[in-house]
Protein backbone atom coordinates (compact mmCIF):
# COMPACT_ATOMS: atom_id res chain seq x y z
CA UNK A 1 0.00 0.00 0.00
CA UNK A 2 1.43 3.34 -1.05
CA UNK A 3 1.93 6.04 1.58
CA UNK A 4 2.90 8.88 -0.76
CA UNK A 5 1.16 10.76 -3.52
CA UNK A 6 2.48 10.17 -7.02
CA UNK A 7 3.90 13.32 -8.65
CA UNK A 8 1.54 15.05 -11.08
CA UNK A 9 1.46 18.35 -12.86
CA UNK A 10 -2.08 19.37 -11.92
CA UNK A 11 -3.24 19.55 -8.31
CA UNK A 12 -5.45 16.65 -7.22
CA UNK A 13 -9.07 17.46 -6.50
CA UNK A 14 -10.50 17.33 -2.99
CA UNK A 15 -12.41 14.17 -3.88
CA UNK A 16 -9.27 12.48 -5.19
CA UNK A 17 -7.50 13.34 -1.95
CA UNK A 18 -10.38 11.99 0.11
CA UNK A 19 -10.38 8.72 -1.82
CA UNK A 20 -6.60 8.45 -1.51
CA UNK A 21 -6.79 9.00 2.25
CA UNK A 22 -9.45 6.32 2.62
CA UNK A 23 -7.22 3.99 0.61
CA UNK A 24 -4.40 4.53 3.10
CA UNK A 25 -2.41 7.32 1.46
CA UNK A 26 -2.37 9.55 4.51
CA UNK A 27 -0.16 12.13 2.84
CA UNK A 28 -3.28 13.04 0.87
CA UNK A 29 -4.95 14.25 4.03
CA UNK A 30 -1.94 16.44 4.75
CA UNK A 31 -2.60 18.12 1.40
CA UNK A 32 -6.20 18.77 2.45
CA UNK A 33 -4.92 20.22 5.72
CA UNK A 34 -2.58 22.61 3.92
CA UNK A 35 -5.32 23.53 1.48
CA UNK A 36 -7.98 24.44 4.04
CA UNK A 37 -6.38 25.01 7.44
CA UNK A 38 -6.15 28.78 6.91
CA UNK A 39 -9.83 28.92 5.91
CA UNK A 40 -10.83 26.96 9.00
CA UNK A 41 -8.72 29.25 11.17
CA UNK A 42 -10.45 32.27 9.61
CA UNK A 43 -13.87 30.85 10.37
CA UNK A 44 -12.87 30.15 13.96
CA UNK A 45 -11.36 33.59 14.47
CA UNK A 46 -14.44 35.23 13.02
CA UNK A 47 -16.74 33.35 15.34
CA UNK A 48 -14.65 33.11 18.52
CA UNK A 49 -12.34 36.15 18.32
CA UNK A 50 -9.71 34.21 20.24
CA UNK A 51 -6.49 33.11 18.54
CA UNK A 52 -5.70 30.25 20.91
CA UNK A 53 -9.21 28.83 20.59
CA UNK A 54 -9.09 29.27 16.83
CA UNK A 55 -5.91 27.18 16.64
CA UNK A 56 -7.62 24.55 18.81
CA UNK A 57 -10.59 24.52 16.44
CA UNK A 58 -8.29 23.88 13.48
CA UNK A 59 -6.85 20.81 15.19
CA UNK A 60 -10.25 19.59 16.37
CA UNK A 61 -11.80 20.08 12.95
CA UNK A 62 -9.22 18.12 11.00
CA UNK A 63 -9.02 15.38 13.61
CA UNK A 64 -12.79 15.02 13.51
CA UNK A 65 -12.80 15.12 9.71
CA UNK A 66 -10.14 12.40 9.54
CA UNK A 67 -12.06 10.17 11.91
CA UNK A 68 -15.36 10.74 10.10
CA UNK A 69 -14.00 10.76 6.56
CA UNK A 70 -15.73 7.49 5.74
CA UNK A 71 -19.08 9.22 6.40
CA UNK A 72 -18.45 11.98 3.84
CA UNK A 73 -20.91 11.85 0.96
CA UNK A 74 -20.33 13.56 -2.35
CA UNK A 75 -23.66 15.43 -2.47
CA UNK A 76 -21.83 18.59 -1.39
CA UNK A 77 -18.22 19.78 -1.79
CA UNK A 78 -15.69 18.46 0.71
CA UNK A 79 -14.90 22.00 1.83
CA UNK A 80 -18.57 22.57 2.74
CA UNK A 81 -18.55 19.41 4.84
CA UNK A 82 -15.29 20.42 6.50
CA UNK A 83 -16.45 23.97 7.23
CA UNK A 84 -19.64 22.64 8.80
CA UNK A 85 -17.51 20.60 11.22
CA UNK A 86 -15.54 23.74 12.06
CA UNK A 87 -18.56 25.98 12.54
CA UNK A 88 -20.31 23.38 14.69
CA UNK A 89 -17.21 23.13 16.89
CA UNK A 90 -17.20 26.92 17.25
CA UNK A 91 -20.88 27.00 18.11
CA UNK A 92 -20.34 24.42 20.84
CA UNK A 93 -17.72 26.69 22.39
CA UNK A 94 -20.01 29.69 22.13
CA UNK A 95 -22.76 27.75 23.87
CA UNK A 96 -20.38 26.87 26.68
CA UNK A 97 -19.44 30.55 27.05
CA UNK A 98 -22.92 31.92 27.14
CA UNK A 99 -25.75 29.78 28.43
CA UNK A 100 -29.08 31.47 27.92
CA UNK A 101 -32.59 30.45 26.81
CA UNK A 102 -33.27 30.58 23.09
CA UNK A 103 -35.67 33.41 22.29
CA UNK A 104 -37.94 33.00 19.26
CA UNK A 105 -36.63 34.99 16.32
CA UNK A 106 -39.90 36.85 15.91
CA UNK A 107 -39.64 38.26 19.44
CA UNK A 108 -36.17 39.75 18.96
CA UNK A 109 -36.36 40.93 15.38
CA UNK A 110 -38.44 43.39 13.35
CA UNK A 111 -41.80 42.23 12.04
CA UNK A 112 -41.80 40.43 8.72
CA UNK A 113 -44.20 40.38 5.83
CA UNK A 114 -45.27 37.13 4.19
CA UNK A 115 -42.52 37.53 1.56
CA UNK A 116 -39.82 37.58 4.27
CA UNK A 117 -39.04 41.31 4.10
CA UNK A 118 -39.24 43.56 7.15
CA UNK A 119 -42.32 45.68 7.79
CA UNK A 120 -40.47 48.80 8.86
CA UNK A 121 -37.06 50.30 8.03
CA UNK A 122 -34.06 49.22 10.07
CA UNK A 123 -30.70 50.89 10.53
CA UNK A 124 -28.22 50.29 7.71
CA UNK A 125 -25.74 47.52 8.60
CA UNK A 126 -22.69 48.77 6.67
CA UNK A 127 -21.66 51.65 8.99
CA UNK A 128 -21.32 49.15 11.85
CA UNK A 129 -18.61 47.13 10.10
CA UNK A 130 -15.56 49.25 11.11
CA UNK A 131 -16.76 49.44 14.71
CA UNK A 132 -17.26 45.68 14.82
CA UNK A 133 -13.64 45.21 13.84
CA UNK A 134 -12.35 47.56 16.54
CA UNK A 135 -14.75 47.09 19.45
CA UNK A 136 -14.21 43.83 21.32
CA UNK A 137 -17.35 44.27 23.41
CA UNK A 138 -19.42 44.85 20.28
CA UNK A 139 -17.81 41.80 18.69
CA UNK A 140 -18.86 39.74 21.69
CA UNK A 141 -22.38 41.15 21.36
CA UNK A 142 -22.37 40.07 17.71
CA UNK A 143 -21.41 36.51 18.57
CA UNK A 144 -23.96 36.42 21.38
CA UNK A 145 -26.63 37.58 18.93
CA UNK A 146 -25.66 34.85 16.48
CA UNK A 147 -25.60 32.24 19.22
CA UNK A 148 -29.07 33.31 20.33
CA UNK A 149 -30.60 32.63 16.92
CA UNK A 150 -32.73 29.51 16.48
CA UNK A 151 -30.65 26.69 15.01
CA UNK A 152 -32.23 26.79 11.56
CA UNK A 153 -31.40 30.50 11.18
CA UNK A 154 -27.98 30.37 12.83
CA UNK A 155 -26.80 27.53 10.59
CA UNK A 156 -27.69 29.44 7.42
CA UNK A 157 -26.06 32.65 8.70
CA UNK A 158 -22.83 30.89 9.65
CA UNK A 159 -22.59 29.07 6.32
CA UNK A 160 -23.22 32.26 4.36
CA UNK A 161 -21.25 34.85 6.33
CA UNK A 162 -18.44 32.77 7.88
CA UNK A 163 -18.02 29.87 5.47
CA UNK A 164 -18.90 32.01 2.44
CA UNK A 165 -20.91 29.24 0.82
CA UNK A 166 -23.18 29.97 -2.11
CA UNK A 167 -26.96 29.93 -1.73
CA UNK A 168 -27.01 26.75 -3.81
CA UNK A 169 -24.46 24.98 -1.59
CA UNK A 170 -26.35 25.99 1.54
CA UNK A 171 -29.59 24.75 0.03
CA UNK A 172 -27.97 21.36 -0.59
CA UNK A 173 -26.53 21.24 2.93
CA UNK A 174 -29.84 22.16 4.57
CA UNK A 175 -32.09 20.26 2.17
CA UNK A 176 -33.96 23.47 1.36
CA UNK A 177 -34.87 25.42 -1.74
CA UNK A 178 -32.69 28.40 -2.63
CA UNK A 179 -35.58 30.86 -1.96
CA UNK A 180 -36.05 29.32 1.50
CA UNK A 181 -32.34 29.76 2.23
CA UNK A 182 -32.51 33.40 1.15
CA UNK A 183 -35.50 34.02 3.41
CA UNK A 184 -33.85 32.43 6.44
CA UNK A 185 -30.62 34.35 5.82
CA UNK A 186 -32.51 37.62 5.42
CA UNK A 187 -34.36 37.11 8.70
CA UNK A 188 -31.24 36.00 10.57
CA UNK A 189 -29.26 39.03 9.44
CA UNK A 190 -32.08 41.37 10.39
CA UNK A 191 -32.38 39.82 13.84
CA UNK A 192 -28.64 40.22 14.48
CA UNK A 193 -28.65 43.72 13.03
CA UNK A 194 -31.55 44.77 15.22
CA UNK A 195 -29.88 43.53 18.38
CA UNK A 196 -26.65 45.33 17.54
CA UNK A 197 -28.47 48.55 16.73
CA UNK A 198 -30.35 48.40 20.03
CA UNK A 199 -27.03 47.87 21.81
CA UNK A 200 -25.43 50.84 20.05
CA UNK A 201 -28.44 52.99 20.85
CA UNK A 202 -28.18 52.06 24.52
CA UNK A 203 -31.45 50.13 24.67
CA UNK A 204 -29.86 46.80 25.65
Amino acid sequence: MSTALAPRVDAPSDLELVVATLDGTYAAFEVLFRRYSDRVFGIAMGMLRNEAEAHDIVQETFLSAFRKLHTYRQESPFRSWLFRIASNACLMRLRARRRRPEVPLEVRSPGFKDDGHHERPVVDWSPLAPKLMEDQELGERLHAAIEGLPDKYRAVLVMADYEHLSMKDIAVEMNLSVPAVKTRLHRARLAVRQELCEYLNGTV
